[in-house]
C-alpha cells in the first residue's frame, strides 16, 4: 500500500529520510523508501512506534484513511 500511495503521488522521483523509523523495514528492503516516505508525510506512523507490520493484512478502513491522508498531502 505504501508504494502504491507513494508512486500515484510522486512516481519513483521523490526524496526520503535515510535513517530507519521501522526496526521490521531496513534500509535495504526494496520498498524502504515508499514505507519513509509514507511516515514522512504522515500518512501513517506504523504499527506500533518502532515497527511497520509490512506483512500484516490491511482492513478496507486502513486502506481508506490512509487514502484520505493522501489526498491531503501538499507537493
Amino acid at each position: 500500500m505504501a508504494a502504491f500511495i507513494i508512486r500515484a503521488l510522486y512516481g519513483e522521483n521523490f526524496s526520503v529520510t535515510t535513517t530507519p523509523y521501522f526496526t521490521d523495514v531496513p534500509s535495504n528492503d526494496p520498498f524502504f523508501k515508499y514505507v519513509q516516505k509514507i511516515r514522512d508525510l504522515r500518512i501513517t506512523s506504523g504499527c506500533t512506534a518502532t515497527t511497520f507490520c509490512p506483512e500484516q493484512s490491511l482492513t478496507r478502513g486502513q486502506v481508506a484513511t490512509f487514502l484520505a491522508r493522501a489526498t491531503q498531502v501538499r507537493h
